[in-house]
């Protein structure tokens, strides 16, 4: 049985889609597009099973179109149905995987189209028993002992990205293990449970974790299991006790089960803490920034003032001088010591504050630990 081929004909000659439509439009699933451009815009969102590219198109966009999906890893497999004159077929570098020279009749392109379908639909027969032929692989594999269980959560634990993910990730190992029991998991003063009813932790089990969770790492009495570690107790209430040897299996696995929340826990918890500690060093750096930029606004501002201040007193005794009647060189001499010390105080209040550079180099370094932050305006 063919299957409908969802097709995309890419041509602006209105003679041969006139032609043509009612014949694509019946077989196929067709979308029409009349440019190169309009071509490559729909590919963004979907992919047909084949194209029929006319040559025609302005300006070789037809053979630049063909190179570009050649050269496209995702849709160089993409199947491609030239369509154009002999001598366009004929150019180099022309690497399409069938052609229709043009004019092209209805009963070529009817016949053309069934056996792409047939062509298509052995592909898809092919795809559908791979599938199944992995499917059954990875069941087997699966099948192959309760550690393909643990081996599973290990994997998909990465993906998780908090704690009440990981446990519910957990408590799915123990049901394929057909096991009863639950997982306790506490971290800083806070807690959860949950169990593989999927109800919540009767206080009997609570009980029994509680008890047990400081007396040793693996405990095991009336067909029950504790296991522990600092962040997570995990509680089977009903061993296989009749069989020794899934026993000893089980009690390895769920160990071995226990450590891998454990590890993941602990991971969490310590990309939490990194979190909060640089969102901390970034608010420490943001206020340290807006505190800088506030002193070098009031140190300039008292630099203004003191150097007015200066400059006035400085002023006042000149003027004084010139009432006291002292001697012309005295007199001199005083002035310059006055215009000696205004420039030493110029000097002094003129020096960039070392405070200042200081604290650009502390937020410079805080950025650095930080990652960025989004520096004042």
């Amino acid at each position: 049985m063919t299957i409908k081929l969802f097709v995309f004909l890419v041509s602006d000659d209105e003679n041969f889609i006139a032609q043509h439509k009612a014949l694509l439009s019946r077989e196929t699933d067709l979308n029409v597009h009349r440019s190169a451009a309009d071509c490559r815009n729909a590919l963004a969102s979907r992919r047909p099973d084949l194209i029929l590219l006319d040559a025609g198109l302005p300006d070789d966009d037809a053979f630049k179109l063909n190179r570009e999906l050649r050269d496209d890893f995702d849709l160089a497999d993409l199947y491609q149905v030239l369509i154009g004159t002999a001598d366009d077929l004929a150019r180099d570098g022309v690497e399409a995987d069938d052609l229709l020279v043009k004019p092209v009749h209805e009963p070529v392109l009817r016949h053309k189209l069934a056996l792409l379908g047939r062509i298509f639909s052995e592909k898809a027969a092919v795809r559908d028993q791979m599938a199944y032929a992995q499917n059954v692989a990875f069941t087997s594999m699966s099948a192959m002992g309760e550690l393909g269980v643990v081996m599973q959560f290990l994997s998909k634990s990465f993906g998780c990205h908090n704690i009440q993910s990981v446990a519910a990730l957990a408590i799915e190992s123990l049901r394929q293990y057909e096991l009863l029991g639950a997982v306790y998991i506490i971290w800083e003063g806070d807690g959860m449970a949950l169990t593989t009813e999927g109800t919540a932790l009767p206080d009997s089990q609570r009980n029994l974790i509680e008890q047990r969770r400081t007396l040793g790492r693996i405990l095991e009495i009336d067909r029950k299991l504790v296991v522990n570690f600092d962040h997570v107790t995990v509680l089977v209430s009903n061993l296989p006790e009749d069989d020794a040897q899934r026993l000893g299996r089980i009690r390895d696995n769920i160990a071995t089960l226990a450590e891998g929340i454990e590890s993941r826990i602990a991971g969490l918890l310590l990309e939490h803490d990194n979190i909060l500690k640089q969102q901390g060093i970034r608010y420490a750096a943001y206020e340290i920034r807006n505190s800088v930029k506030n002193l070098h606004a009031r140190q300039m501002a008292d630099l203004t003032h003191s150097r007015e201040l200066i400059s006035q007193v400085i002023d006042e005794f000149e003027q004084a001088f010139l009432h006291t009647g002292i001697p012309s060189a005295i007199e001199n001499q005083l002035i310059g010591d006055l215009v000696d010390l205004r420039r030493k105080i110029s000097e002094i209040v003129g020096r960039p504050g070392e405070v200042h550079e200081q604290l650009n180099i502390v937020i410079a370094a805080l950025d650095t630990i930080a990652g960025t932050v989004d520096a004042a305006a």
